[in-house]
């Protein structure tokens, strides 16, 4: 959920596996405790960067990508041509502590199933080092990260909602824990929560079940991080059929820094707006603590 990715380098791991960069920077480390419950082993295993095919394809398919292009790099995946502006961050509300944050907590409720399927659409709260706006903005020159907790339609097996907790680079690619079905109504805990200099762990919890879906990560890139996002992000939305009919909202979230919750800010909101709406795509910002999206 920060762009249309290389698949090779989309990883899964295990909830409650903790992800640190290697020593010489490049790729990642992984290691798992074990989970009797699902039947994963505990394991230590290594994620190489990603691999761009020698400069071939940038990690992020941008606005700027020609339709040859992504064409041939839909067929490497065995999947359709897509269009040069195939979608992305259509609403989203904004905030910028020059601090840094050390925590992001808020819920999320889980909508309708659209009539129609898109290829993927992504509803999260979100935490990133710099201001980088996937496919609005160009591809940074500098290190990035995001993490995330994510709901998503489809879910990976099913036509249902699911959940992860996502932790995405542009060098590494885009990690994300063991998914957790979702069914309308439900209701999602979203925490990001700093515990050392450099590390975080991000964990997502279906309400009505308490089942949580976890990923803890360390990495230099993580010790700052003063952007916080709400998002509606889409690819492969095409009009509101593929939009669900019921609004998603997003409430009692808290943005804390070392010294404690902020009292008092404002979410900005499309600071760089998407002008590709599919529906009628609207955020509206009750408070600090509340935001809403609309699809119809």
């Amino acid at each position: 959920p920060a762009g249309l990715v290389l698949s090779h380098c989309v990883h899964e791991v295990p909830s409650g596996a903790h992800v640190r960069a290697k020593a010489d920077g490049r790729g990642l480390l992984v290691s798992s405790p074990g989970d009797p419950e699902s039947g994963d082993p505990q394991s230590e295993y290594a994620i190489p960067p990603c691999d761009t095919h020698n400069g071939t394809f940038p990690v992020i398919i941008g606005r700027t990508k020609t339709v040859q292009n992504i064409s041939d790099e839909a067929r490497m995946r065995g999947v359709d041509a897509l269009p040069a502006d195939y979608d992305g961050w259509l609403q989203y509300t904004a905030y910028e502590d020059d601090v840094g944050f050390d925590s992001f907590v808020g819920t999320f409720t889980v909508p309708d199933n659209p009539d129609r399927r898109p290829q993927i659409l992504y509803l999260f709260t979100g935490l990133q080092n710099i201001d980088w706006i996937p496919k609005v903005d160009p591809e940074p020159s500098r290190q990035f990260d995001i993490i995330q907790p994510v709901i998503q339609y489809p879910a990976d097996f099913g036509r249902h909602w699911s959940v992860k907790s996502w932790y995405v680079t542009l060098d590494a690619g885009a990690l994300y824990s063991r998914e957790l079905p979702l069914k309308t109504g439900d209701v999602v805990l979203g925490v990001m929560n700093r515990t050392g200099s450099d590390s975080w762990i991000v964990s997502s919890t279906v309400q009505s079940s308490g089942k949580t879906t976890t990923q803890k990560v360390t990495n230099e890139r993580l010790a700052s991080q003063p952007w916080a996002y709400t998002t509606l992000e889409c690819y492969g939305c095409e009009d509101c059929s593929t939009y669900p009919k019921d609004p998603v909202k997003f409430s009692d979230m808290t943005l804390s820094t070392a010294a404690g919750p902020v009292k008092s800010f404002a979410w900005k909101k499309n600071p760089k707006p998407q002008p590709d709406q599919k529906c009628h795509e609207d955020v509206q910002i009750s408070d600090q603590t509340s935001v809403v999206y609309s699809f119809q």
